[in-house]
């Protein structure tokens, strides 16, 4: 695998021979310890590349507040034992603001632990699909992958007044990725709006699904059961490219709650990753879904 750009080239023998340190790994683990380790190579495997893209920012209203062309890069150490993760944004409104930014990610129980956020863990579907979590559920991110193509979205709830009495998070904010292996030789991402619709989802047939389980990284399938996307008090967010948030206005202690991200990246095929909250003790599980339109 190769990383490049005028400042960063870097090759990783080792990344080469990937089944080869996964196979040795797994052979010294327990089968608690053989998790997390697919768990980490999986995340290696999806996300081990320059990525250009667009961070979109939208507030609780699904208002534009901020364009950022992103760069970011993942490069694993040559024993795969953690990962850098550098990152740019440049505003577009004004070229001059520019954020960089550098992070170590390791390798760790429960799971795989983020430095922007210690109190959140990662988890990866094979279906490459994952999802950022926190117990109290005060934000989750969940991302999509396709070929060269990564969709992620940033959900951030926030108690205020009103609704902290009611023991609520409102929607404070949503950030949409949209992001492109560097090697690709075009940008493909438009450029139109954000649309917030009640549409109807279009009559799908899931092909394959399957829920990876938060605390044991058990992925187990599950029933081809729909989605109830009209339940009260909930929002569906229509983003450029087919991308898709349906998600509550507010998130409840006592209720389930489920953060549900479409991406239609071809003319006839769905790509679903639905975090499932349950309660306030643990992060989602993570339910995948491969679909075709019927």
């Amino acid at each position: 695998m190769i990383f490049s750009d005028k400042n960063i080239i870097v090759k990783d023998k080792n990344m080469n021979n990937g089944d080869r340190i996964e196979k040795e790994g797994l052979s010294q683990t327990t089968p608690s310890e053989a998790k997390i380790f697919q768990q980490w190579h999986r995340f290696i495997a999806d996300h081990g590349f320059v990525w250009k893209g667009i961070l979109s920012r939208y507030d609780g209203k699904g208002r534009l507040t901020e364009v950022l062309n992103s760069t970011r890069k993942f490069t694993p150490a040559s024993d795969a034992s953690e990962i850098e993760h550098y990152l740019c944004f440049i505003n577009r409104d004004d070229p001059e603001k520019v954020m960089e930014k550098r992070w170590m990610i390791e390798k760790c129980g429960p799971g795989i632990i983020h430095p922007v956020d210690p109190d959140s863990t990662i988890m990866f579907s094979s279906q490459s699909s994952g999802i950022m979590s926190r117990p109290g559920r005060e934000y989750a991110e969940i991302y999509l992958i396709e070929g060269n193509r990564r969709v992620s979205t940033v959900i951030s709830y926030y108690p205020d007044s009103y609704e902290e009495i009611n023991k609520r998070c409102g929607l404070a904010n949503i950030s949409l990725f949209r992001e492109v292996k560097q090697e690709e030789s075009s940008f493909p991402w438009s450029e139109e709006k954000l649309e917030i619709t009640n549409r109807e989802y279009p009559s799908v047939q899931v092909i394959n699904s399957s829920m990876l389980r938060f605390g044991t990284f058990d992925e187990i399938p599950v029933s081809n059961e729909s989605v109830d996307w009209f339940a009260e008090e909930r929002l569906i967010f229509d983003f450029p490219d087919g991308v898709s948030l349906n998600i509550p206005k507010t998130l409840k202690s006592v209720d389930k709650n489920n953060l549900i991200l479409s991406w239609k990246y071809s003319h006839n095929q769905i790509k679903r990753a639905i975090a499932q909250f349950s309660d306030d003790t643990r992060g989602a599980d993570l339910i995948t879904l491969e679909c075709v339109i019927v």
